[in-house]
């Protein structure tokens, strides 16, 4: 059976999400893990060679060597996941080719904190059964059993795995709109002199409130806002810095609600 999830979008539209199963995480992890193993053994041989050098040359660089080389394989096992994650926004090689990406419950991109946590507590997953690395009965248990198919450190860190080819609105939802946005609603006008370019340029900020300080996404709404209150003719009172975003977020949905738009 395929579970599912409705998350709201910065844009407060639901859309639904098919959770990532076993099948396709424990593939995903698989892939990562013969990755991880190709690096490994790269590594192993170049430091074997750097080290017989250095036994050549007399140099006593012995101790050194090793500690590049728990420090590399320290990276390798345990950083990786986390180093793949933040380049790729929830993705890891073995996510990536099966289409799986990792998002915090909210639907929001991961961030750095959450991707440490839930891959720190990989090995509490894991278990001490084999194979131990792959997938250990904790994690296997974790998944068969929770709803949004979730291991320990997702759980932890308030993370979900979906499958992002599979996004699609959610049916007989209604999106919810905050009293701020729904009253400003009400006084947008003219809203054919927005260009197509104003509107996504508005939506892009939006979707980046949660990359941004409060004071910094209130400063650049204020920016936004003030030209378009002039050339739509909105004629209402802006109370505080913050009002700016929420009379934005009506603009952008009154003008996708009229064109259908997303």
């Amino acid at each position: 059976m395929q579970r599912e999830v409705a998350l709201l979008t910065p844009e407060n539209i639901y859309v639904r999400y098919r959770v990532a199963g076993l099948a396709s995480r424990f593939l995903a992890r698989l892939i990562d893990v013969l990755i991880q193993f190709l690096l490994l053994v790269v590594v192993n041989g170049l430091l074997l060679l750097v080290q017989k050098r250095l036994n050549v040359l007399h140099l006593g660089l012995a101790d050194i060597s090793d500690a590049i080389a728990a420090l590399l394989i320290f990276a390798i096992v345990f950083v990786y996941a986390v180093f793949f994650e933040m380049l790729w926004g929830g993705r890891t090689p073995g996510k990536r080719l099966l289409g799986l990406r990792v998002v915090r419950d909210g639907g929001r991109p991961i961030t750095l904190l959450a991707s440490v946590i839930r891959n720190a507590l990989l090995f509490v997953d894991l278990g001490i059964l084999p194979p131990i690395y792959v997938v250990g009965f904790p994690a296997f248990l974790f998944l068969f059993l929770s709803p949004s198919c979730k291991r320990i450190g997702d759980y932890a860190a308030g993370t979900l795995v979906i499958v992002e080819e599979d996004l699609t609105l959610a049916a007989n939802t209604q999106p919810t709109v905050s009293k701020e946005v729904e009253r400003f609603m009400g006084v947008v006008k003219n809203l054919d002199r927005l260009t197509p370019e104003e509107y996504q340029l508005i939506r892009r900020f939006l979707t980046r409130r949660e990359t941004m300080s409060l004071a910094a996404f209130a400063g650049t709404a204020d920016g936004l806002a003030r030209p378009l209150l002039a050339k739509l003719e909105i004629d209402t009172p802006i109370y505080y810095q913050l009002q700016f975003a929420h009379l934005l977020e009506a603009i952008v949905r009154r003008y996708a609600d009229e064109r259908g738009l997303l």
